[in-house]
């Protein structure tokens, strides 16, 4: 009579059991198909021995409403849920949001030189930093008309489309504005081979007792600082990925003057195909304890790799006459 009492109590377990089971399985077919599973859900149905299979098409056709990470993945798997389950999990995943694609775009100016005016559509932008440079973010997508001015210097304008999520940079080197200068002999300089010093033009002009060119020389250096002497590596060839600023030095000999003598010297610069392409003037003085003297300017850009390959020219004038000449290659 006890057996038999044990065997009615073990049926009516498992039927518990599997009521208990229908019942959960009942609730899951029946939920709205918009309800997602939870993790707990989940976790839920495998304690509850549903089959990793059968969890994994429930998983496919309700969703989940929880992201599949490496320690949900652990979980699941302790709980009794097999690959199968884990890839159901993962395809399910919420999906992360997608960056929204930015909707404009910019452009950064860099100028030689400095501080000057910055126009986009003929409408002022604002003025570049000493050092040269401005940045226009924020810009809708589209073609504007970039001029960059500076008074005393031939104005730069040029189209630049802007597209979005793209910061453009555009170097800008601003010529001076030149006054024609008819030199009194042109034919008398010799053209300097970049490979040699440059061949000094007669001196006469230079308002110093007895002045002598020494020579034309050149070195490359930082755009904004120039080179104190020692410093100086003279050559005729520069190498272009390297290249930022070319300096030239006017080297002058004389006797010792019975005073200070104050002089003005024009520079004029032109590119490989012979067209000029910066004018710069020095203010020059020699003093009465000096027998020798050496001035010095520069042109370029902050940064290397801008100058085009070729032969430049630099030529020397005191007031209409030309007094030296000189060159050096980009290479």
């Amino acid at each position: 009579m006890q057996q038999a009492t044990y065997r009615v109590r073990a049926v009516l377990v498992c039927t518990a059991v599997v009521v208990v089971l229908v019942s959960m399985l009942a609730r899951t077919s029946a939920a709205p198909q918009s309800k997602s599973l939870s993790l707990q859900e989940v976790i839920e149905l495998l304690q509850g021995d549903v089959p990793s299979s059968r969890v994994s098409q429930i998983v496919e056709e309700r969703g989940i409403n929880f992201k599949c990470t490496a320690q949900v993945e652990q979980q699941v798997r302790r709980a009794g849920g097999g690959d199968d389950l884990i890839t159901a999990l993962r395809r399910a995943s919420p999906r992360d949001p997608q960056p929204t694609p930015p909707r404009t775009g910019g452009l950064v100016v860099k100028t030689t030189p400095g501080e000057t005016q910055v126009y986009l559509n003929d409408e002022l932008k604002g003025m570049t930093s000493p050092e040269g440079e401005i940045r226009l973010p924020d810009l809708p997508p589209a073609t504007y008309r970039l001029r960059v001015s500076l008074p005393g210097y031939q104005s730069f304008e040029r189209p630049m489309t802007v597209e979005a999520g793209e910061a453009q940079t555009v170097y800008v080197t601003l010529v001076q504005k030149s006054v024609a200068v008819t030199p009194s002999a042109p034919q008398t300089v010799a053209p300097s081979s970049p490979s040699s010093p440059s061949l000094p033009a007669p001196s006469y002009g230079i308002p110093v007792p007895g002045v002598k060119i020494s020579g034309v020389r050149f070195f490359e250096g930082p755009h904004d600082k120039t080179l104190e002497k020692p410093q100086r590596v003279y050559r005729f060839n520069f190498e272009r990925s390297s290249a930022r600023s070319i300096y030239w030095e006017l080297d002058l000999s004389f006797p010792k003057p019975a005073q200070r003598i104050d002089f003005q010297v024009d520079a004029l610069w032109f590119k490989p195909d012979g067209s000029q392409m910066a004018r710069q003037t020095i203010s020059a003085y020699v003093l009465p304890e000096w027998g020798v003297s050496w001035h010095t300017l520069g042109w370029g850009y902050t940064d290397p790799g801008h100058w085009q390959r070729g032969t430049y020219r630099v030529d020397f004038y005191y007031g209409s006459v030309r007094i030296a000449s000189g060159s050096f290659q980009i290479v």
